[in-house]
């Protein structure tokens, strides 16, 4: 098999059916017309082919095949001489995506070194798959840490209590106070805090004047202040409310 998609030069016999012998001499530039079977398709070989040597290969010519005649899976090198009785033997070549340069060499296939490192490829890197920094303890801590679980080792070799990380959380949500805030009337967003705050608001203290509805805030100081206001559709027998700039 060859290399596929690179120059070859490539050989072929011109036999003497008559004397059955190679056939020496015969001007393969002028008396050869050859043919290049890509895959299945007919097209002339762009090359022009020559004798190799007619006392030590008689009946051997050779022509080189380009790049793109050779980007293909199955070729075939054919054709006829136009001397009588001399035929050209077909040469069928199997390309193969193989490197087409040395070992260890740049587009070649690598090799490993004295030190069992892949030679000829960029930026190797140095591993020490037993050491961490140079340090073999703590690869082994490592590996105990994620031993089994696919992740950091799970609550008993971080040595870290779930249940008391979640209820640590909790009393911290439950049991801290929050700063009280309220969103603006023209809010577009607030914070979950001020939610809960105005949530509070509307179903703690109000107070009703005319067709105004006033929520009030926490009564730390013990007395009342307005948290939010809210306009009704009618003063006497309202159907909605909306909350106003105020």
């Amino acid at each position: 098999m060859a290399t596929r998609n690179i120059v070859h030069t490539v050989t072929y016999l011109a036999w003497d059916t008559a004397n059955n012998v190679g056939k020496t001499g015969d001007n393969p530039s002028v008396n050869h017309t050859l043919k290049w079977v890509k895959d299945g398709a007919l097209a002339a070989v762009a090359g022009t082919p020559a004798e190799v040597d007619a006392t030590d290969a008689p009946g051997i010519y050779k022509v080189a095949l380009t790049a793109d005649e050779t980007n293909c899976n199955i070729g075939v090198l054919c054709g006829k001489s136009s001397t009588a009785g001399i035929t050209i033997v077909p040469l069928t070549i199997q390309f193969e995506r193989l490197p087409d340069a040395a070992p260890a060499a740049n587009g070649g296939l690598p090799t490993v070194d004295a030190n069992n490192h892949i030679n000829g490829v960029q930026d190797t890197l140095d591993v020490n798959v037993v050491q961490v920094s140079g340090d073999a303890t703590a690869a082994n801590n490592m590996e105990l840490m994620f031993d089994g679980t696919g992740y950091a080792g799970g609550t008993t070799k971080l040595g870290v209590s779930v249940s008391e990380v979640a209820a640590a959380g909790l009393a911290d949500i439950w049991e801290t106070g929050i700063t009280e805030s309220y969103a603006i009337p023209t809010a577009t967003e607030c914070t979950p805090a001020q939610l809960l705050y105005m949530v509070f608001s509307c179903v703690g203290s109000y107070a009703i004047s005319g067709d105004k509805i006033t929520t009030y805030d926490l009564p730390g100081s013990g007395s009342f202040n307005q948290a939010m206001r809210f306009d009704m559709d009618d003063a006497t027998n309202p159907t909605s409310r909306t909350r106003d700039d105020t």
